[in-house]
């Protein structure tokens, strides 16, 4: 463990594996010298349900906020892309201001859970779970507030729960390509398709009702209709279906061809 913390003098990571029912001390708010300094010259991954969420906010086509405010950035473990916000040429976040953040009601996952970092765990041989750890950066003074959360209170608080069952489906494509296909690189028209059924859900819209995607894929009736008014309803049916295309047994197959007289 010492040399565990010696490596990691000076990050504000701490060393530290926490479970649901750890307790931490924090609260933030605008009466704090340190307000907003934490958004700042930090790596913002995105979900898709948080894209969602923040191009409704804005009033904007996905592909718009994807355009406008992502970078593509891969990770070697999965070796496939994931969407992290832009930052702005100061290294500050592109929706923060000095009274703070303007989407804050749509802010992502990984906003929600700061000063808490969160991981996933899967393998073979033990399958899988969350674990948590504490981020303490050296300026931030929300840690000597008198506000106790256990990990549980503070995902409950901040919604993180109601995120994770709607990105439930796209984790594990993740955590699957991880760990049963790490080595495949997927070629350009995978990643393609791979983009647009994670993040860019006003594409994928276009790719099922306007091309012959329902001619091609057993959807039945309900499940058509259920998408067609519901965006949620809409992403989780892209995540559930690229899932059988990448790794087989899908939940939606394709349609018996009609045998020829």
């Amino acid at each position: 463990m010492k040399d565990t913390i010696k490596k990691l003098s000076g990050n504000p990571v701490q060393p530290i594996q926490m479970d649901l029912d750890s307790k931490f001390q924090f609260r933030c708010h605008k009466g704090l010298e340190c307000f907003t300094q934490c958004c700042g010259k930090i790596d913002i991954f995105l979900t898709p349900y948080d894209i969602l969420r923040i191009k409704n906010r804005l009033g904007i086509t996905s592909g718009e906020f994807i355009a406008n405010y992502t970078q593509l950035m891969k990770l070697k473990k999965t070796k496939l892309p994931f969407l992290m916000l832009r930052m702005k040429a100061d290294s500050k976040c592109p929706f923060v201001t000095r009274e703070g953040c303007t989407i804050y009601t749509d802010r992502p996952v990984v906003c929600r859970y700061y000063p808490i970092g969160f991981g996933l765990l899967k393998s073979k041989e033990v399958g899988g779970g969350d674990f948590f750890f504490p981020i303490k950066e050296h300026f931030c003074k929300g840690y000597e507030e008198d506000k106790e959360w256990t990990i549980r209170q503070w995902r409950e608080a901040q919604e993180i729960n109601l995120i994770d069952f709607y990105n439930k489906h796209w984790w594990d494509i993740v955590l699957n390509k991880k760990l049963y296909a790490s080595e495949l690189e997927p070629d350009g028209k995978s990643l393609q398709l791979y983009l647009m059924a994670s993040y860019d859900i006003d594409s994928f819209r276009k790719f099922v009702f306007e091309s012959r995607f329902l001619d091609t894929y057993d959807v039945d009736e309900d499940t058509v209709e259920l998408i067609k008014e519901d965006e949620i309803e809409l992403m989780k049916f892209a995540h559930e279906w690229l899932r059988g295309v990448l790794f087989g047994n899908p939940t939606y197959g394709l349609k018996k061809q009609k045998q020829k007289n």
